[in-house]
């Protein structure tokens, strides 16, 4: 079982590869890397661990305010709990360490850890302004004797996969495109809170989450999706929007009505997967015209869904 902490540890007398990176969304590219970083490990009698950063320096650096994150910090949390890793490190950034150069930082781990030896990826650079380039950090690690490996980009239909790739997707309702570079479906992990009960005047009661306003939500539209908590799992449909047919609003909605299911679930922590676009969100003039759509977005969800296979990740 992983093991979280929210600093460096004193772990002089357990042996260590580690990674260093934000890992966001934890995609393909990454779960590449780590397994090469367990690989590491396991040859030569070590623990594997990843040291990460909350926020993420982009975030600090660039004053970043609006949606940025695939994974806020507990949906982040619950992909790495599955990653396998001994342990995970969570460093706060901020300008104080944003100033360490490679030197520094690395020193700085060897205070704390038993470092034996460091995967990262090709593009790597760590330190201020990137100044710790995979040639500055090789010399640094031949100094500490810290072994150091260098991971190949993770392709896919030939390109590597990044954040980037995966933000491009979202962007476009394009969720299967997106869970093909995360290798899981692109999902919304928060709290089901009390709405404004339109779906249920409509005869279709919703579930209502609030998400951080850094998270980054797929194109407005509604889609087939995958629901869970407390370890039951059940089909979907989810609204994403500004609900335009009976409000104006600029802050995005969240709304998902679960299929073959009318309990009430105030309060739980619900996370619910993109399976597939449906269509865009669209104001209607009669309330008729929407309900009569809800109700084709049902069957058209089922039949997605039914055929679908349920991954066994990001369990509830």
């Amino acid at each position: 079982m992983t093991q979280f902490f929210e600093n460096l540890p004193e772990l002089k007398e357990q042996p260590l590869w580690i990674t260093i990176g934000n890992f966001d969304g934890l995609h393909r590219g990454h779960q590449a890397l780590l397994a090469r970083l367990k690989q590491n490990a396991a040859r030569d009698g070590a623990k594997s661990a990843m040291i990460t950063f909350q926020p993420h320096p982009r975030v600090v650096l660039q004053n970043i305010q609006g949606p940025f994150y695939l994974a806020c910090e507990a949906e982040k949390q619950v992909l790495l709990a599955e990653s396998g890793l001994d342990y995970v490190f969570t460093l706060t950034f901020d300008r104080k360490l944003a100033e360490l150069n490679a030197a520094q930082f690395l020193s700085l781990l060897l205070k704390h850890l038993d470092l034996r030896g460091l995967t990262v990826s090709e593009n790597f650079a760590l330190g201020k302004d990137r100044t710790g380039t995979l040639r500055e950090l090789g010399k640094q690690c031949a100094r500490h004797a810290v072994t150091l490996d260098i991971v190949p980009p993770f392709c896919l239909h030939g390109k590597p996969v990044s954040s980037g790739r995966v933000r491009e997707a979202l962007e476009t309702g394009d969720v299967r495109g997106a869970a093909d570079l995360l290798g899981h479906p692109y999902f919304v992990r928060s709290k089901v809170v009390e709405g404004k009960h339109l779906g249920s005047k409509l005869g279709f009661p919703t579930a209502n989450q609030v998400v951080n306003p850094q998270k980054i939500l797929p194109k407005y539209g509604v889609y087939a999706t995958r629901a869970s908590f407390n370890g039951e799992k059940l089909m979907g449909v989810t609204s994403v929007g500004v609900r335009p047919t009976f409000e104006t609003t600029t802050q995005a909605n969240i709304e998902t009505l679960l299929l073959d299911f009318d309990d009430n679930i105030y309060h739980e922590n619900l996370t619910v997967e993109f399976i597939e676009y449906l269509r865009p969100e669209i104001k209607y003039e009669r309330v008729q015209d929407l309900i009569d759509q809800i109700e084709q977005d049902k069957r058209e969800a089922r039949r997605i869904l039914t055929h679908e296979s349920c991954p066994e990740n990001l369990s509830a």
